[in-house]
């Protein structure tokens, strides 16, 4: 059964998670919806490019061509007839850290599972049928994610035999004809549009961007508002040298997202003790060590952290850690820990220590090192 498909221009995002170690864990969605890119200061240029060939910021004015993708008349949406096949289980390893990723989503391990072997099947369908299908027309394809539907992305109308093999896949899809770009000229585009940004870009501010390709759509963000404020003339450099790489006019449209928090805000840490850690009851202060949340390009909650927070009670001791905020994009190259003192304003007796943040960040493994994990709450 064919149905017209509504009008959804929600970005589709996906959360890729890290352990302390830095490494990186397993995401269900396991495909990236754009290509992030990053830098400091100018770009350079690409080999064999002159200078005269980058934007300049007297480049014509940018006027915002508004959204054009998806096209509910180029949108079929398909009830697929085929059926589930059938996959081994998850060996030692993988079930692990499907069983982690389960808790930490609070979903079954089956769910888990079930959504890892549905992304799988569609980037496998994707690449044995659709792509030769479309040939040259493909532009991109992402799998459900995060409640929005999978979905195919093409220049031009719907192809009937497009049609037919969605309905014998067993995923439900839809299939979005007139994308404004094909997979091939986003990367003639991609790189052309970002090193114009870049080389417009003042030495030393941090950045990250990225080009939704079916929407022909750049993005570029994290740069702190107080260091600079990108105008039309950035976007109308960006336009003007992504149209020259495409070789042919197309509807650009360029976001710009400063990061413009206020820099003496502060988020929630966590601390550990330090391994072997002994109460002495006598003790009128604690050393710990302060996780810091998120990425932080391996300097973690050092020189960061705000004054903490101490309650004392007949029986505890609740410590409240929290940082500074990192303005800017971040690597997650994983951090070290940073030791504080924190001074209690009275003996520790026999009161037990308490990280009023402990439940705060479930996102990670416990840090390694032997620490010891202090009451939470």
């Amino acid at each position: 059964m064919i149905v017209a498909a509504g009008d959804d221009r929600r970005r589709v995002g996906v959360r890729v998670r890290r352990s302390r170690a830095g490494t990186v864990g397993l995401a269900a969605s396991a495909a990236l919806a754009a290509v992030l890119l990053t830098g400091c200061g100018g770009t350079p240029l690409a080999p064999g490019t002159d200078a005269s060939d980058t934007p300049s910021s007297s480049a014509a004015a940018y006027t915002d061509p508004g959204q054009h993708w998806p096209d509910p008349a180029r949108t079929v949406v398909i009830t697929p007839r085929g059926q589930r096949p059938s996959t081994p289980p998850p060996d030692g390893a993988e079930l692990e850290d499907l069983t982690t990723f389960a808790e930490q989503e609070g979903m079954t391990v089956e769910a888990v599972v079930r959504q890892q072997e549905d992304v799988t099947a569609f980037h496998d369908w994707v690449a044995a049928t659709v792509k030769p299908i479309l040939g040259d027309r493909f532009s991109e394809a992402r799998p459900e994610m995060e409640g929005q539907p999978a979905w195919i992305g093409f220049t031009g109308d719907v192809p009937p035999e497009l049609v037919a093999a969605a309905e014998a896949f067993y995923l439900p899809v839809e299939l979005r004809g007139g994308a404004l770009l094909t997979e091939a000229e986003a990367d003639r585009v991609r790189s052309a549009g970002t090193d114009a940004f870049g080389a417009l870009t003042p030495e030393g501010v941090g950045w990250g961007g990225g080009l939704d390709v079916p929407t022909a759509t750049f993005t570029y963000g994290g740069f702190a508002a107080e260091a600079w404020q990108p105008g039309d003339d950035v976007r109308a450099a960006v336009v003007a040298a992504a149209t020259k790489a495409l070789g042919r006019d197309a509807p650009f449209r360029v976001v710009l997202e400063p990061d413009d928090r206020d820099p003496t805000t502060t988020e929630p840490a966590t601390w550990f003790l330090p391994a072997g850690y002994v109460p002495d009851p006598g003790a009128t202060s604690v050393q710990v060590l302060v996780e810091a949340q998120g990425c932080t390009s391996g300097k973690g909650a050092a020189d960061r952290m705000a004054p903490p927070q101490v309650e004392v009670t007949s029986t505890q001791v609740r410590i409240a850690v929290a940082t500074y905020i990192v303005k800017g994009p971040q690597t997650c190259p994983g951090h070290p820990m940073a030791p504080l003192t924190v001074e209690l304003g009275q003996p520790l007796g026999d009161r037990t220590l308490v990280d009023v943040n402990g439940a705060v960040d479930d996102t990670y493994a416990p840090p390694g090192g032997g620490v010891v994990v202090p009451s939470a709450g």
